[in-house]
């Protein structure tokens, strides 16, 4: 289940369950976390930036990241097919 709390972002995704347990095995924390990606896409299309917050995909990239902001993600999130860890917070 994702947050309760609404996401920085007002046309985030919720990230599949899934991955988010994946996260979780990787030494994420369950609830306030930061995290960014690497996401290949089924098709092979891969973004090398994937902002996910609090199990809420809020950005494909870290520009303009501060308060809070509108940006459209552009794919459908069960889509994922494999999902690296770079950096948690």
């Amino acid at each position: 289940m994702h947050s309760k709390t609404p996401s920085r972002n007002r046309l985030a995704k919720v990230l599949p369950e899934e991955w988010r347990k994946y996260l979780i095995e990787q030494g994420v924390p369950r609830r306030k976390y930061s995290a960014v990606c690497r996401v290949k896409l089924v098709g092979g299309r891969v973004i090398d930036e994937l902002i996910v917050e609090e199990g809420w995909i809020i950005a494909m990239d870290r520009t303009g990241l501060s308060g809070t902001f509108e940006r459209r993600i552009d794919f459908d999130p069960r889509q994922i097919v494999e999902l690296q860890l770079i950096q948690s917070i």
